[in-house]
């Protein structure tokens, strides 16, 4: 069965009179359709009514929530028809911790959304940060579904700008949107819901279009495909379906209560800040945009590394003062290990040099290596604070004991490096790539002349230099042959890490999600998606036939 629920019966009431309904108590049903219209009891009503319907009817394979929304970008007209990717909940200008990431129809564009609760909110400068669209029910609707495992899709009509006067007159005069658009997509679903394979598909790759979802039912049933390969077939379908990098833009600062604001370096009064009360909530539910977070740390510094992580092949510590950065690329896990793409810089440096302290007077490893740039870039975010030169002063004490800092990086920032006297245990490490890759797969990066021109400068002034071939594309050994001469010339060379593409189940889902492209040559082999085998064994060959020495990271 298809549930089609709605918030107001004005919203529904041109689709009912397509059929001919007949109410079976909450419940107005025609063939596999069931309508359930709330009367505008509200979201958290709309909620619980959905659990209650969902529960009690075990046949509903799919529902739908359909109604009006406010639109907040000029990416959205009035009169359009699109889904919500996800939805966030915001009270009293407050963002609620945990959005709910929602399914999308294929053939429909999809935007963000965010529900409010039971109160009107028109100050769309700041709604727009979280959201492309608003309501009051979209929210409570997917948290029903999500909250019971059902498979729920967030179908909107955009019919104001969320303005008082635009909603006024939303509900005075109704809404005239295109119904036969809406009931195209109904009837779709309905036609899917009945037939097994065809469930399975749409819900694995948001693909409606009826022609192609038999064309794929039938190369199923001929190949007799098991379960694990109709799993392979959707991912391929969606690696080939979906665009590489998402649009990015806007540049917004948001300051945590208790930061100290002249830790900041940029001139505020030129920039729309926002002040939050609590980093968390507000990082996990913007759009993906560039906006930048500052805030202070609470909990966790620092974090053990996985072993084979450092040069000695033991262990490290990756140092949190940051989380994700302005780059775009690819490949990188940060793209699903956060629900957001937007930079957090913390600034409470005290609280980090004391993590740091206590840590080496435990860990007696030597030598010890600390990782600035595990969950960011190191020098990209350079120009936001001083943190990076707080750090490095602060391991000067440190240069006799083996205890090291590693700053990793993609970025040409190197201005207050070279500012700055170099010192021993103070290693500066670049990821490299030949200059196709980069131009394919890290989005918004400097060039590898323009990499290769910061490491010549740090390496005359006698800074010590890392190389991370990682990750390096097996697929395009040959490219890597001008990089690895130039490499070769570093003076002060103090090690080189070479890793292959690779990611683990969850991280393989998120990038599935968010750049697919990525994952093409990649098979499931030792617990994770990687190149395989004999991929492998060959590129290892190609660089010890090309590198002094070099460690091989988490292979």
């Amino acid at each position: 069965m298809l549930l089609i629920a709605s918030e107001h019966k004005a919203e529904i009431e041109p689709l009912l009179k397509l059929y001919p309904f007949k109410k079976s108590s909450k419940l107005f049903k025609y063939d596999n359709i069931s309508v359930f219209v709330n009367y505008g009891g509200g979201g958290l009503s709309l909620g619980y009514n959905i659990v209650d319907i969902l529960s009690k009817n075990e046949d509903i394979n799919i529902a739908v929530l359909f109604g009006f929304s406010g639109t907040l970008t000029d990416k959205l007209n009035i009169g359009d028809i699109f889904t919500l990717k996800r939805v966030k909940l915001i009270h009293n200008k407050k963002p609620v911790f945990n959005p709910v990431d929602l399914p999308n129809i294929n053939e429909l564009p999809s935007f963000e959304g965010v529900s409010l609760l039971d109160e009107y909110e028109t100050d769309n400068s700041f709604l727009s940060l979280f959201a492309d669209s608003v309501d009051k029910e979209s929210y409570f609707f997917a948290k029903a579904v999500k909250s019971i495992g059902k498979f729920g899709i967030v179908l909107r009509a955009a019919s104001d700008v969320n303005e008082r006067n635009s909603i006024e007159s939303v509900r005075t005069n109704g809404f005239v949107y295109n119904v036969r658009l809406v009931q195209n997509v109904i009837e779709r679903l309905a036609w899917i819901e009945k037939d097994e394979t065809m469930l399975e598909i749409f819900k694995h790759t948001g693909i409606s279009n009826i022609k192609i979802l038999n064309g794929l039912k039938r190369l199923i049933k001929t190949k007799r495909l098991t379960f694990t390969n109709r799993q392979k077939l959707y991912s391929k379908i969606l690696i080939n379906s979906k665009k590489e990098n998402e649009e990015k833009a806007g540049f917004s600062v948001f300051i945590e209560k208790g930061v100290e604001k002249n830790r900041i370096n940029l001139n505020l009064s030129a920039k729309k800040v926002v002040e939050i009360d609590d980093y968390v909530a507000c990082f996990h539910n913007l759009k993906d945009k560039n906006g930048i977070v500052f805030a202070n740390k609470k909990g966790e510094f620092l974090r053990k590394t996985p072993s084979n992580y450092t040069p000695s092949g033991s262990y490290g510590y990756s140092i949190l003062n940051a989380y994700n950065c302005i780059y775009d690329c690819s490949y990188c896990f940060l793209k699903g290990y956060f629900r957001s793409f937007n930079p957090v810089i913390f600034l409470n440096y005290e609280d980090y040099f004391s993590a740091i302290k206590k840590t080496v007077q435990e860990d007696k490893t030597r030598p010890l290596y600390f990782y600035s740039g595990t969950f960011s870039d190191s020098l990209a975010m350079a120009g936001f604070s001083n943190f990076n030169e707080k750090l490095i002063d602060f391991f000067r004490e440190f240069a006799d004991e083996d205890i090291f800092l590693e700053l990793r990086t993609k970025s040409d920032n190197i201005n207050f490096l070279l500012e700055t006297e170099p010192c021993r245990n103070i290693i500066v490490a670049f990821s490299l790539n030949p200059q196709p890759i980069i131009d394919r797969y890290e989005h918004l990066t400097p060039s590898l002349k323009k990499r290769m021109e910061a490491i010549e400068l740090l390496d005359s002034t006698g800074y010590k230099i890392g190389v991370r071939l990682d990750p390096v594309f097996v697929e395009r050994l040959n490219d890597y042959d001008e990089l690895l001469t130039e490499i070769n010339k570093i003076k002060n060379l103090h090690s080189i890490e070479v890793g292959f593409l690779r990611f683990d189940k969850n991280d393989y889902k998120n990038i599935l999600k968010k750049t697919p492209a990525v994952l093409k040559s990649l098979v499931f082999d030792e617990g994770m998606y990687r190149y395989n085998k004999e991929f492998r064994e060959r590129a290892l060959e190609f660089f010890k036939t090309r590198l002094g020495n070099f460690y091989l990271n988490m292979e």
